[in-house]
């Protein structure tokens, strides 16, 4: 079964992410902050994260470069209030992020965003 690592400080978007990544019949897996995203991420090695930016300890953009740095061909979707904001968005390519969803995403949006990264496999 594939994983999804959803890294999300807000129990409420956390939740309701973890429901639609279940939905879709991947096992999910949660961090609360950046710094423990890296480490789940290291012991687990998902197939995909869900990656928010405003966070304690270590910010979603810092923890998308870290993991990228040594994991080039993570799967890293930027999900955040601020992803759209163009600054935070240009920070989040730069340092690996491959896709973005908005922080209200349904179903069909994360299917689209997954299919999507799946070309990365090809």
């Amino acid at each position: 079964m594939k994983k999804v690592l959803i890294v999300e400080d807000s129990p409420f978007y956390s939740d309701r992410a973890k429901e639609i990544v279940e939905e879709l019949n991947f096992k999910s897996l949660l961090a609360f902050d950046g710094k423990s995203g890296v480490e789940i991420y290291e012991k687990e090695l998902p197939d995909y994260v869900i990656m928010d930016i405003c966070m304690p300890i270590m910010d979603g953009l810092e923890a998308t470069k870290v993991i990228n740095n040594k994991y080039s061909n993570a799967k890293i979707i930027i999900c955040s209030s601020v992803g759209h904001v163009p600054i935070y968005r240009k920070q989040a390519i730069k340092n690996g992020a491959k896709a973005f969803l908005s922080k209200h995403f349904i179903k069909k949006e994360l299917e689209q965003v997954l299919e999507e990264l799946n070309f990365y496999d090809n």
